[in-house]
């Protein structure tokens, strides 16, 4: 069974955990942003998950629809700057520190637990996480609710890749990254220098870092939320919208307020699943498939939905055939057949519920299990299975960061 392989993986965690919540951390790193900057941050749904039992006490991140008072005035035309590649000033190497031992769970390969360090930041969170192959992927939130995009390999060695940010998104694939900086959107490519040779039996590592391909200006409040084929989608403050960066064009704002939020991005990379408003005798919620376009374009909708928390925590399945998240009140979980949802049948054919208190930490282990935060433990739902099945129980939440994985880089 699932729990018992989970169980024995996690069988190795050791040691006592510090007083204090993952929520009462998360409220703290989120008024300390407030405070600073006034600005809320959009992010991307994640795609299947490891799962990270730390010694230090982390966040989640699930950022997807942008919020916040606004305190700046867009510009009616915003300009675009496309640069020869070079390598990006944020990118440096941070001195050896102390770090937390975590043990690392793989629920895709099965893989046994593992003992990793992540090099928290002094008065600081990770607010998302992610494993690539040549390493980790971290983004910290730091105490002035600034954002850092760190690199730890293998041998512990960590390098500052973006700092100083309002909100950074991280590719699926891992190939590309984006972050907001004082009123400038940047998109940069992970990339890797050959090691120079010392002799001929022995070369120095590769080093990784980014290469800038494009920045623009953009509103004060503006976050990039998630990478859909080689084009950016961008969100403001709450009621603001979302609109489109699309890569190699000249950037003209055009924010489409008719968008509440986006949930991911669908299997064809050229559209995404958002709540949309309803219009005219529409029942909330509105589900969409919306084709990039300014404004976007709405191809399939379907309202009368379980009203999704506005807290977040929804994502789409690695496969793009399930949505789940957190119902308002955060008692409830639906899971929503996407290749479904959109037919002439009821809405509640395609849509299971699960009757469980729940946080907004959320992460698809793999295409159809859901993993919940409720009761200070994970628990699994299966969208496969019958609606209302047992959420079966994983490991303890407290004090535990989930960790996503990427499909390359």
């Amino acid at each position: 069974m699932i729990e018992d392989a989970l169980r024995e993986a996690f069988a190795a965690k050791a040691g006592t955990k510090p007083p204090g919540s993952l929520g009462d951390i998360a409220d703290v790193a989120i008024r300390n942003a407030g405070r600073i900057r006034r600005r809320r941050r959009a992010g991307v749904t994640g795609f299947a998950a490891f799962i990270v039992m730390a010694v230090a006490a982390v966040a989640t991140f699930h950022a997807v629809s942008p919020g916040g008072p606004a305190d700046t005035v867009a510009q009616p035309d915003l300009g675009t700057h496309t640069a020869e590649p070079q390598a990006t000033p944020n990118t440096q190497t941070v001195p050896p520190a102390t770090g937390k031992e975590v043990g690392v769970f793989d629920g895709q390969q099965g893989q046994e637990s593992q003992t990793v360090r992540l090099k928290l930041p002094d008065n600081g969170n990770v607010a998302a996480a992610y494993k690539a192959k040549d390493g980790y992927l971290v983004v910290n939130t730091e105490s002035d609710g600034d954002k850092q995009l760190v690199l730890q390999d293998e041998h512990d060695n960590q390098k500052v890749l973006v700092d100083k940010a309002s909100n950074i998104a991280v590719a699926k694939d891992g190939k590309k990254v984006a972050w907001a900086q004082e009123g400038r959107m940047t998109v940069a490519a992970r990339t890797t220098t050959p090691g120079a040779t010392t002799n001929v039996t022995k070369s120095a590592p590769a080093e990784q870092g980014l290469t800038e391909q494009e920045s623009i200006d953009v509103p004060q409040t503006a976050v990039p939320v998630t990478f859909v084929g080689s084009d950016l989608v961008i969100g403001r403050e709450e009621g603001a919208g979302f609109d489109v960066w699309y890569s190699g064009r000249a950037y003209k704002q055009s924010w489409d307020a008719t968008v509440v939020r986006i949930f991911g991005t669908h299997p064809d990379t050229h559209s995404v699943y958002a709540e949309v408003k309803p219009v005219d005798s529409d029942a909330p919620m509105c589900l969409a498939l919306l084709t990039l376009g300014q404004p976007f374009k709405v191809t399939q909708r379907r309202c009368g939905l379980p009203m999704a928390a506005k807290a977040g925590g929804g994502r789409v399945s690695p496969d793009g055939q399930w949505l789940a998240y957190p119902v308002e009140g955060l008692k409830q979980v639906a899971v929503l057949d996407l290749t479904k949802i959109f037919t002439d049948a009821a809405a509640k054919t395609w849509t299971k519920t699960w009757t469980l208190k729940v946080t907004t930490k959320t992460v698809w282990m793999n295409a159809t299990t859901f993993v919940v935060d409720s009761g200070g433990k994970f628990r699994a739902i299966i969208a496969t299975a019958a609606e209302g099945s047992t959420a079966e129980p994983l490991v303890e939440s407290e004090d535990v960061v989930l960790i996503e994985p990427l499909y390359s880089g």
